[in-house]
Parts: C-alpha cells; structure tokens; sequence
C-alpha cells in the first residue's frame, strides 16, 4: 500500500470512528447535563471523550497540523496515546463501580487510577527525554522509533497498560455480562467483551514488535502500521456501542414497540370501524381515536389506544352475535378447503366470514334469529394474544377472497321484513 493511499484509509476510517465516537458522547452528555451529579454518568463521557480524541487527532491530514500549531514534531502522538491510557482507566473504573460492592469501589478505583497516573506520567517523561524532531511519523511511529532511547519506554509504557485494560475489560465485561438481567446491559457487556479481544490484537503485537527490535529486526511493521490500528479501530468502535448500549437499547426497544403498536393499530383499524359504525356504544372514549389513521403514531399512549380497539371490537363481536348465521362457518370452511388455505389462516378467514356477513345482515334489516354465541378465541382472554389474533380476522375482512366469496354467496340468507312483504 503506497503512503497516498494509506493516509487516505487512516482519514477514512478514522473520520468515520470519529463521527460515530463523538455522537455516542454528545447522547450521554446530555444525560449528563440532566444529571451533573452522577459519577458513573461523569466516567462514561469522559471515556467516550478520550476515545474519541484519539481519532481526530490521528487523522494524517490533522496530525501534522497540531504538530506545526504547538511547534513539536510528533506531539500528536502522544496526545493521542495519552488519551487512550485516560479512555481505558475510565472504562475499568466504570465497571468496577458497576460491578463491586460499595465498600471495594473506592480501593479499586484508587489502585487503578493510581497505575494510570504513574503511566501516563512515565509515558510524557519518556516522551520528553526521547529525540522524534527528524519528521511526521503519523502512520509508522511506532516502528521509526522502536530503536530510540526513551521512546522505547514510552511505547512500552502505553502499549503495556493498553494490555493490561484490555484483559481486564474482557474478564469483568463477561464474567459479569453472564448475571445481569438487564437485556441491553448484557448485550452491552459483551460488546465490549468482543472489543477488548479486537484490542488485544493492537497491544501485544505492538509490545512484540517493540521488544523484538531491541534484540533484531522485527519483520512484523507491516502488522504492526496497519494491522495493529485498524484493530484498535474496531475495538473502540464496540466500545462505543458497549458503553453506551444500555441507554439507546432501551429506546431502541421503545421506537420497536411504538412501531409495532402503530402497525397493529392499522392492521385493526378497518375491522374496528366496522364494528363501531355497526354498534357506536361499544366505544368507551370515542375521542380517544384520530379521524385520520395515519394521526395515531402521534398519540401518547399508543399500546393503550391498540388495546382499546381490542376490547371494543370483542364488545362489537358480542353484539353482532345474533346476526351470524352458523351456515356462514361450513361455507367459509368449505371454501377455505377448497383453495387448500393453511389451517392457522383459515380459523381467522372464517371468523372474517363470519363477522363481514353478520354486519351485512344488521344493514339489511334482518331478523335476529340466531342464538347468541361466544365468539371465537384462541387466545383464552389474554389482551397481546387477542390482538395478535384479531389482527388476523382484521387482515381476512379487509382483503380475502374467501371471506368476499362467502360475502357474494351469503349462506342462508333472509329476507328483512320489509322485503318479504314486498
């Protein structure tokens, strides 16, 4: 890969980290912002901020930039390495605050942080001593200066306690990830399970390659320039999506659900309709309903306005009951066996029948003469399994041929009074 297009691939993909990064931060700061008190709110943003920088700042295009606005060559490099070491000291002290007894918390959290502060301030000296003054070594630092006194340690510094994170992310994340009953928080944990394995193809390699030139020549560059990066890249993009996980899953599931709620409201609207229109009483809070369909994504409450319309079409079904034929059901049955319909459809299709030839014999005046009946429920009176069925029939009464074919033919039709006198 010639260097044009390996700086090309680095802003690529790192301007991409860097987009998806800093929106997952701006998302938790403005839970932050709500809650300036909460520290674990405080460790995520600043993690999310740390691993964030890192991006923007390795950019080839930016890396040199900072390096001619603060006057060092490289400095860059450690602005960046020094934002990782801070990124993975507030992941580890976010899961040991998830994760320990209160008691154990704050002896955690100071051995940690004092391991961190110690690197990191190993990690500038080293930097300080170290001579990287010959050129922008945006790419290939790592491997320029395996052989220069001081900037060996400080490699070594950063890629030790990048190392250590990572294997203590993995074993917390999935050791805890497997008691949680939190949905999203385990998914979570285990996002960043996975990106701590991804990390851990960064950090060995490069603590490899380092050693390895100080006794010889490594012929791991290759690895270590491109390899070694892009793996760091997708470990901080699931760290990312882990961290941040338990928050926007449970939206996710909420927009799931409202999505879902609206769907079976239009699925049940038609049914409904010509229920209600048939028998007007059955409606408890008739301005509860848009006139416009399409209006109910807007409702507040829509699981209540689904679970309404189930109830209310049960109540229009009672009513209808002695308008329905029991001829109508062999003829539907019939029909449904004569076009080989499925038998968990043709249950619905014939319910479907059923309804669609009663409510045609209320507007047709005819007698009341058959004997009241329950009508069909599969569901046994659970509310999600009346309206997952009833969204069946509504589907059936809306546009089934069966259910029109039986509509055509009305089985053991009556004359209304009125036209019998005729």
């Amino acid at each position: 890969m010639g260097n044009t297009d390996g700086m090309l691939l680095f802003n690529l993909v790192y301007g991409v980290l860097a987009v998806i990064s800093w929106s997952a931060f701006f998302y938790k700061f403005r839970d932050l912002l709500r809650d300036w008190k909460n520290r674990e709110l405080r460790w995520v943003c600043l993690a999310i901020a740390t691993f964030a920088t890192p991006f923007v700042v390795a950019s080839p295009w930016l890396y040199v930039r900072i390096d001619r606005l603060l006057g060092v060559t490289n400095i860059a490099t450690l602005i960046v390495y020094c934002s990782v070491a801070v990124c993975i000291t507030c992941f580890l002290a976010l899961l040991v605050s998830w994760s320990s007894a209160q008691n154990r918390v704050r002896m955690w959290h100071r051995l940690i942080v004092s391991y961190a502060v110690i690197t990191v301030a190993a990690m500038i000296t080293f930097f300080s001593l170290g001579d990287v003054s010959d050129g922008e070594h945006h790419v290939d630092f790592d491997t320029h200066y395996a052989e220069t006194p001081y900037i060996v340690e400080f490699l070594l510094a950063h890629q030790i306690l990048y190392t250590v994170g990572m294997v203590g992310l993995f074993r917390m994340c999935w050791r805890y990830a497997k008691v949680v009953d939190r949905v999203w928080l385990r998914r979570g944990l285990k996002t960043i399970a996975v990106g701590a394995v991804a990390g851990l193809g960064y950090g060995p390699i490069k603590i490899i390659t380092l050693v390895w030139d100080l006794v010889g020549t490594s012929p791991l560059d290759t690895v270590n320039n491109v390899v070694a990066p892009m793996s760091a890249s997708v470990s901080a993009w699931a760290f990312s999506l882990g961290f941040t996980m338990p928050a926007w899953g449970v939206g996710l599931d909420r927009a799931r659900e409202r999505a879902r709620n609206y769907l079976a409201y239009r699925r049940l609207e038609p049914l409904w309709s010509a229920l209600t229109r048939a028998f007007p009483e059955v409606v408890l809070l008739p301005d509860l309903y848009p006139e416009n369909p399409r209006r109910a994504l807007g409702h507040d409450d829509l699981a209540f306005l689904v679970n309404r319309q189930v109830i209310e079409i049960r109540d229009g079904q009672l009513a209808l009951q002695p308008y329905v034929d029991p001829a109508v059901a062999h003829a539907a049955r019939d029909a449904c066996t004569a076009r080989k319909v499925p038998p968990g459809q043709a249950q619905a299709v014939i319910e479907a029948a059923r309804i669609k030839t009663a409510l045609q014999a209320l507007a047709d005046g005819e007698d009341r003469s058959h004997a009241a009946a329950v009508p069909h429920d599969p569901a046994a009176g659970d509310l999600a399994g009346e309206r997952d069925w009833l969204i069946r029939v509504a589907d059936a009464f809306r546009r089934d041929d069966v259910v029109r074919h039986v509509v055509a033919q009305r089985p053991g039709r009556r004359q209304s009074t009125g036209a019998a006198r005729t």
